[in-house]
């Protein structure tokens, strides 16, 4: 135990690195560069994979599986998509399901074309894509050790994972900033001011007390219980019941010894959340305080998993790496300035930003972007629709972290198969119901 709180001592020093580099270099705020991913290039640098100046703790190399356990239990306790509301933002939801899906279908054939020049990329790499890009470096951790759990073939998966999803979150902004100056020159951009430039406002330094906003709410009396501590027994409590209910169907249903670590904690808060919501108790939990435990978990995860990258495989890759990235947000761009514009017409380019942003990078890229050309947030529609599609689509990927890398693994036509169907059937919809609304 003593090794486990040294070494996350020694993980918080480079996070709070990660944290002065950004508040004291302004770009890094522009691009929206986490602390925890800023800390863990720190210490991949220093490492023995570059400089050799420091050892990097083994356990570095494992802290990801266990805190994305935690990050995915959290993504489902306490989440409740109302149908009402989804009825209400259909083109939203359908729109950032398209981008899911077609990032699927097309990022895992660009990986397939690839690989005929690149042979020594792992099976299927393309489909990280839509773990990264779009998922953010979350996605793209469980994703990348998932992979590597799954066959040697998958080797160096995490690594490829993490790279893609950094550059995304910088593809985001430098090229959502591109769409966003067409967009003001266009006069499209109908809710900035005259005269304003819309530029991104970044923030330094501790938050002004009036301003700061709390990390979450007790749920019961402190003298019964700390409310931190209820929310993170329903998190672990939902890891422990989903570890039970695998280990129970291991013998019976053969596919269920497969099954991913950070699967239990999503099947045991589905059961968890849903019993309480029977039983009338779901005001025990406070979801800003489980997204707080996720938060904390995520930091710990991005900042272990970019501190242990594989160097080699970067430097060997890079080629195919960038191709695939113009590949994608290529198509991103096209989906999100040209398909929504035919989808929803009016005030279509603050939905068009803030998808372009979430799915190249990540949803504060997307808000960011959003507005750069809706400071005052006035098209109510397109945010509101922005938050209940992200929710649902934030759950649906979730499962598919968990269930399309063992599909993949078994042939990388199934994600493309699967990500052409849907995104065919979107479209479809899209064409013939949103369009017309």
């Amino acid at each position: 135990m003593g090794a486990v709180v040294g070494d996350l001592g020694y993980l918080s020093l480079f996070l709070l690195a990660g944290l002065a580099l950004r508040e004291l270099v302004k770009p890094l705020q522009k691009l929206f560069l986490p602390a925890g991913l800023i800390g863990g290039v720190l210490a991949l640098v220093m490492g023995p994979q570059v400089l050799g100046w420091i050892e990097i703790p083994k356990t570095f190399g494992g802290m990801a599986g266990p805190m994305i356990d935690i990050v995915l239990t959290c993504m489902i306790l306490g989440t409740t998509v109302n149908r009402d509301r989804l009825r209400a933002f259909a083109g939203s939801t359908t729109i950032v399901a398209l981008t899911y899906f077609a990032q699927m279908a097309v990022g895992t054939l660009t990986g397939v074309v690839l690989s005929n020049f690149w042979p020594g990329m792992p099976k299927g790499w393309g489909v990280m894509a839509v773990y990264t890009y779009w998922g953010g470096h979350g996605a793209a951790t469980a994703a990348g050790k998932l992979f590597e759990s799954l066959g040697e073939a998958e080797s160096g998966m995490l690594s490829i994972g993490i790279i893609l999803a950094t550059l995304g979150l910088i593809v985001a902004m430098v090229g959502g900033m591109v769409l966003v100056n067409w967009a003001v020159r266009k006069g499209y951009a109908t809710n900035l001011e005259r005269g304003e430039a819309g530029e991104i406002k970044t923030s330094s330094g501790p938050i002004p007390v009036e301003k700061q906003k709390s990390l979450g709410s007790a749920t019961v009396a402190s003298d019964s219980l700390n409310g931190l501590m209820l929310q993170l027994a329903f998190v672990l409590v939902s890891i422990w019941l989903g570890r039970q209910i695998v280990a129970y169907l291991k013998p019976y249903v053969p596919i269920a010894k497969s099954f991913p670590s950070f699967f239990y904690g999503m099947l045991g808060a589905f059961i968890i959340w849903n019993l309480m919501g029977a039983l009338k108790i779901q005001g025990y939990v406070d979801k800003k305080s489980v997204s707080t435990i996720s938060g904390l978990a995520l930091e710990i995860c991005i900042c272990s998993a970019t501190a242990t990258l594989n160097v080699k495989l970067l430097a060997s890759y890079m080629a195919p790496i960038l191709i695939h990235m113009v590949v994608i947000v290529l198509m991103m761009a096209f989906i999100c300035m040209v398909v929504v514009k035919r989808w929803l017409r009016k005030d279509w380019l603050e939905t068009g930003l803030l998808f372009f942003g979430q799915g190249t990078g990540s949803a504060p890229s997307g808000m960011a972007l959003g507005r750069c050309v809706d400071p005052e947030l006035r098209n109510t529609q397109a945010w509101e629709g922005f938050g209940v599609a992200s929710a649902l689509m934030g759950v649906v990927g979730s499962f598919l972290v968990a269930f399309m890398p063992v599909l993949t693994v078994q042939s990388v036509w199934f994600p493309i198969g699967i990500g052409a169907a849907v995104s065919v059937a979107l479209i479809f919809f899209g064409e013939t119901v949103i369009r017309k609304q």
